[in-house]
């Protein structure tokens, strides 16, 4: 029973993350756009069927609500038409990273360096995606 009671939390959790980052609004635009190309509404939802489970499947596979955070500022990042020479410098926290001594900052900075590849990748798969 815990165990259906937590597969449902996580279900509510991963509705209201679609909603703040306006899913339902991209999904609806998205479908618009395919039926005024050409494409079926089917193949269109398929479609989206298919991103959908995909970004649930990477929500539980451990994002929380602060790589979320994160993501969104990869997002826009990489939606600026500017080269970006730092991108980690701008994901830093300064205020935890001023606080840890030599080994840890490094340890950070490696850590937000594999987050931030994983989140890049994210992006570059949904832009590709159409979703």
């Amino acid at each position: 029973m815990a165990r259906k009671a937590g597969e449902l939390k996580k279900r509510c959790w991963l509705a209201k993350q679609r909603l703040k980052m306006g899913y339902w609004e991209s999904v609806r635009e998205d479908r618009q756009r395919s039926e005024a190309d050409g494409a079926s509404a089917q193949t269109a939802a398929s479609i989206h069927a298919h991103v959908r489970l995909m970004r649930d499947a990477e929500v539980a596979a451990g994002l929380s609500p602060q790589d979320e955070k994160m993501y969104l500022k990869v997002c826009e990042i990489l939606d600026s038409n500017e080269v970006t020479i730092n991108p980690i410098g701008q994901l830093i926290e300064r205020d935890v990273y001023d606080r840890l001594d030599g080994a840890s900052r490094q340890r950070y900075v490696l850590e937000l360096s594999e987050k931030f590849r994983e989140l890049k990748d994210r992006y570059y798969r949904e832009r590709t995606t159409g979703a």
